[in-house]
C-alpha cells in the first residue's frame, strides 16, 4: 500500500501516497490536522460542511500554508449547502471535494454539482451509508466511493461496514473505501479482505497530536471503553453516535417518552450548539463528543503520521500471515 501510487487506484486518482482518508469532523478536522494527514501521505479533509464562508476560506488558506499536498473539503448534499460551498469551490479549487450524504441522494443534483466540481479540476469522493445512494453517486460521476457502517461516529445509519463494503465492491467499478470501525491495522486488513482499496478513519484522529480541540475532548476519547457510545436522534431521521454522558441520557429520555414528532421538536434545542460546547469549550456534561464504536482502541495521543503508518504496517503484517490460516 505504502508508496505504491501506481498500484493503488485510490492513491492514483487522489494523487496521494497512502490510501488513508481522514474523515471530516466538525471542530476537529481543521487545517492543522488536515495538513498533517496530507503531509503524512494520506488525504486530509476539512470538516467545514455547515461553516460560514469566511471560516471555510480561512481554513483552505491555512491548510495551503501548511501543506502542498492534496487535501479535501466536505459538503453536505442538500441544496442550500451545495450552493453556498460551490461558490467557494469555483474560487478556491480544492483538489478534492468530499460529498457527505445521509440518505436519499437526488441523481440530478449529484450530476449537476459533480459536473461543476469536475470542471474546475476537483476529484470527487462520496460517502454513502446506503448501497442505493452509492450507485446513484457513482452513476453521477463520483471518482471514489466511501461506504460508512453504523460503527462510525457522528451521523450513522443502519448497516455495518462488513455488510456495506462487499456489496459496494460487487456493484461499483470505481474504488471503494471502507469506513466505520477502523482504527488500526486489523481494521485495515479486514477492509482489504472485503475488497476495499482504501480506508477512512475518523475517531482514530480525534486524539492526534495535531488535533486542535479542547484538551477535555482528547481525555474523554482516551478514557472511553467498550459500550461508551450511544446513538441519539433517531426521531430526527439524522441519528448520531456520541460518547455517553448527561446530554446523551437526556436526549434518549426525550425520545423514549414522546412521539417521534414531539421528540424531534424537543430535541433540537437540547442538541443545538452541543458540539461546540464540547469541542471548543470542553463541556463533557452537556456537550457532544461524536466518536465511533472503535474509540476504546484509541489509547494514546500520537502524531497523524504515526497513526497512519502504524495502521498500514499492522495491516501488512497481518496480511503477510493470512495464508498460514488453516480451515
Amino acid at each position: 500500500m505504502e508508496g505504491e501510487a501506481g498500484m493503488n487506484r485510490v492513491c492514483e486518482i487522489l494523487n496521494i501516497e497512502k490510501p488513508v482518508i481522514q474523515g471530516p469532523m466538525a471542530w476537529i478536522s481543521t487545517a492543522p490536522l488536515v495538513a498533517a494527514v496530507s503531509n503524512a501521505g494520506g488525504l486530509g479533509v476539512l470538516g467545514v460542511g455547515f461553516a460560514p464562508e469566511s471560516f471555510i476560506r480561512e481554513q483552505i488558506a491555512e491548510t495551503r500554508k501548511l501543506t502542498d499536498k492534496p487535501f479535501g473539503m466536505n459538503v453536505i448534499m442538500i441544496p442550500p449547502n451545495l450552493e453556498h460551498v460551490t461558490k467557494i469551490v469555483l474560487d478556491e479549487k480544492p483538489p478534492v471535494m468530499y460529498a457527505d450524504t445521509i440518505a436519499g441522494l437526488d441523481p440530478e443534483l449529484c450530476k449537476k454539482y459533480f459536473d461543476i466540481w469536475h470542471s474546475v479540476g476537483c476529484k470527487i469522493v462520496v460517502k454513502a451509508s446506503f448501497i442505493d445512494d452509492a450507485k446513484i453517486a457513482a452513476d453521477a460521476g463520483a471518482d471514489v466511493m466511501i461506504v460508512k457502517g453504523w460503527e462510525g461516529g457522528g451521523h450513522v445509519t443502519f448497516e455495518a461496514t462488513t455488510v456495506l463494503v462487499p456489496q459496494a465492491v460487487d456493484l461499483l467499478d470505481i474504488p471503494v473505501i471502507a469506513s466505520g470501525g477502523i482504527a488500526d491495522g486489523r481494521g485495515v486488513a479486514a477492509g482489504v479482505a472485503m475488497g476495499a482499496e482504501g480506508f477512512e478513519m475518523g475517531t482514530a484522529f480525534m486524539a492526534a497530536a495535531e488535533t486542535t480541540v479542547h484538551p477535555n475532548v482528547k481525555k474523554e476519547v482516551l478514557a472511553a471503553g467498550d459500550m461508551s457510545t450511544v446513538i441519539t436522534g433517531y426521531c430526527t431521521d439524522e441519528p448520531c453516535r456520541q460518547i455517553k454522558n448527561k446530554l446523551a441520557d437526556e436526549m434518549i429520555a426525550i425520545e423514549d417518552n414522546n412521539t417521534k414528532e414531539k421528540a424531534a421538536e424537543l430535541l433540537r434545542p437540547v442538541a443545538e450548539s452541543s458540539l461546540r460546547k464540547a469541542m471548543a469549550e470542553g463541556d463533557m456534561v452537556d456537550g457532544a463528543v461524536m466518536a465511533g464504536q472503535i474509540v476504546p482502541l484509541v489509547k494514546e495521543e500520537k502524531p497523524a503520521l504515526q497513526i497512519i503508518d502504524d495502521a498500514i504496517a499492522g495491516a501488512k503484517e497481518i496480511l503477510s500471515h493470512m495464508a498460514e490460516f488453516t480451515f
